[in-house]
């Protein structure tokens, strides 16, 4: 395992940084934000894992945001101290994801400016950008301060893992959930599920969840088979290019979140495309991947349309 530092020169928010996420090389690399005050190793290990099992670097990265008002005392000597902190908890992560994971390549990372910067930057060029979540509720996670998840999930130019710390003593069936919305698939959303459940060595579910609609049974009965017709049509195609991955398709009729949810509590992760409709639009991530985020017993991985 090659063990580098990656850049820690001072700039502007992002300005003269390192751009988390690629390398002088510009190959692809697993990048993970660490959050100081989240003693978690799961987001870590996930990143890891995934990185190990790619055979792709793992950028291990915190960010030392700007302090808000320095106008009148020398920073400095605070932010010395803060990126100090940073590189004592980058080291002490690196350890021990060497020590858990066969990893070709770690690269550290002290990025100046704020979390979402970095991680949004490092999007560009990374397989994936793993994250952990603090379990806050949906009130606390919009309008905090220190508030990654929303908006990184909402501007990532690659999948965003969100992972929060599993349930004690919880099993997980070998599986991963996609859903696909029968309105609008994501391509994106399906080639990286078929993808993860290939690189894993796991079963994928398909499921395909829509509101019951307001009609007369026979008509319900057209809708539910003109559904379930266009999942099967949205799968054949990944599944001819991962012929190894065992899929199961499933239509349900319901909530979407709340199914998702449902599925949630059982499998590796669930993964959900980012609508076309919403790349762009400031923290909107859509009802479903919000309701998810928030909600989801394993790991949500939002995919961004291509």
């Amino acid at each position: 395992m090659d063990a580098r530092a990656g850049n820690d020169g001072a700039g502007n928010d992002g300005a003269g940084n390192h751009e988390a996420g690629s390398d002088a090389t510009g190959s692809r690399e697993v990048v993970v934000g660490l959050d100081p005050r989240d003693g978690s190793r799961a987001a870590i290990s996930w990143a890891a894992e995934e990185a190990a099992l790619r055979g792709l670097p793992l950028r291990l990265v915190v960010a030392v945001p700007w302090l808000a008002d320095t106008r009148h005392v020398d920073a400095e000597p605070q932010r010395v101290s803060l990126r100090a902190q940073a590189g004592r908890i980058l080291e002490s992560a690196a350890a021990w994801a060497a020590d858990e994971y066969a990893l070709p390549e770690l690269v550290l990372e002290v990025y100046d400016g704020s979390p979402v910067a970095a991680l949004t930057a490092g999007s560009r060029h990374a397989q994936a950008v793993v994250v952990g979540s603090r379990d806050l509720n949906r009130l606390e996670e919009v309008l905090s301060a220190g508030s990654v998840v929303v908006p990184l999930t909402a501007r990532a130019r690659c999948p965003v893992v969100v992972v929060r710390e599993p349930p004690a003593g919880r099993s997980r069936r070998p599986r991963l959930v996609v859903g696909v919305d029968a309105r609008s698939p994501s391509a994106a959303a399906l080639g990286f599920a078929f993808g993860e459940a290939a690189v894993r060595g796991v079963a994928l579910d398909a499921v395909s969840v829509s509101e019951p609609p307001v009609l007369p049974f026979t008509r319900r009965k057209r809708a539910g088979e003109r559904q379930r017709g266009t999942l099967a049509g949205t799968v054949a195609d990944w599944s001819g290019r991962y012929p190894g991955v065992a899929v199961a398709e499933e239509v349900l009729s319901g909530d979407p979140v709340e199914e998702l949810v449902r599925a949630s509590t059982s499998v590796v992760a669930v993964v959900v495309g980012r609508s076309p409709r919403r790349a762009g639009a400031g923290l909107r991530t859509g009802r479903v991947v919000h309701g998810l985020l928030h909600r989801a017993d394993c790991p949500v991985i939002v995919v961004p349309p291509q």
